[in-house]
């Protein structure tokens, strides 16, 4: 019997290899049948415009599923997420074969096509980072949700702020470094340029200026600075947690509402597209 971990493993190749096969054949057969409408001069654009518009509808409806858990629904969430992924990326084929794989001339169609890119590499982007950041974030010492990040930040602050107090009793050199380096480090939030590419670098620099001071402290002092060490290693993953979780909700909030935008504008196409085509006379 396989372990539990393989087995999972197992299924999710499998998975991925199944969707991968049909939207392959799937995308076989609308090529056949667009080239066949074109060699009899019927209009495949009306087909494959349609078959867009339709996936445009199910992938935004995706999100309205997750909001609305107690409707029915046939298969799980890793099923319905895995059909999300694969329908968003035959989309690409999609819209290539609607506009005949030339960028549009037109200024509304020519906006409508910028809009559907920043959709979809929006929705690459996001199969990245729901990818990565989980991962990154659980090898971090705890969990954190997002809207809890200022309250934790204020009170490692409160707790650093009297530890060096409490230090500053017998000497002077904690309190020193934590007016001149580490009050910043707490009490202020991170640069922009952190929250773009968080890295560790000012959380090993102050471990090390703490580390240095070891000769000029007591013992009993010593302890207080290794709290305070451990202070910083919080306050720093809490900060790495609000850089990564912060990306997810803005790259959430940025895909949904370009997803609303293009099903709006992709709707106004297709009544234009029919009424000049004689569709709606």
């Amino acid at each position: 019997m396989k372990p539990r971990r393989q087995k999972n493993r197992f299924n999710f190749v499998t998975r991925r290899i199944r969707f991968s096969i049909i939207t392959i054949v799937s995308l076989a057969i609308l090529s056949v049948v667009v080239f066949a409408q074109n060699q009899t001069l019927r209009h495949s654009s009306f087909t494959t415009g349609y078959l867009l518009l339709g996936s445009v509808v199910f992938l935004a409806a995706f999100n309205l599923r997750k909001k609305l858990p107690f409707l029915p629904v046939f298969g799980s969430a890793t099923f319905w997420m895995q059909l999300h992924i694969y329908v968003g990326l035959a989309t690409f084929a999609m819209f290539g074969l609607h506009i005949a794989w030339r960028f549009p001339n037109g200024m509304f169609e020519s906006f409508l096509a910028m809009l559907y890119l920043a959709v979809a590499i929006s929705g690459v982007y996001g199969l990245y980072v729901t990818r990565v950041y989980p991962s990154r974030l659980n090898n971090l010492n705890e969990e954190v949700i997002f809207e809890r990040i200022p309250l934790f930040r204020q009170q490692i602050a409160l707790q650093a702020r009297s530890l060096v107090l409490q230090a500053s009793e017998s000497s002077g050199v904690l309190a020193s470094l934590y007016t001149n380096r580490l009050a910043a480090f707490f009490e202020q939030p991170r640069k922009l340029s952190y929250l773009i590419r968080p890295t560790g670098q000012v959380r090993r620099q102050l471990t090390q200026e703490i580390e240095d001071l070891d000769r000029y402290l007591k013992e009993e002092q010593r302890c207080l600075s290794r709290q305070l060490i451990a202070m910083v290693n919080q306050r720093d993953d809490l900060d790495y947690h609000y850089a990564l979780q912060g990306r997810l909700k803005v790259w959430m909030f940025a895909h949904i509402g370009l997803t609303y935008s293009l099903l709006a504008v992709a709707l106004l196409h297709m009544v234009m597209a029919q009424a000049f085509s004689g569709g709606l006379s």
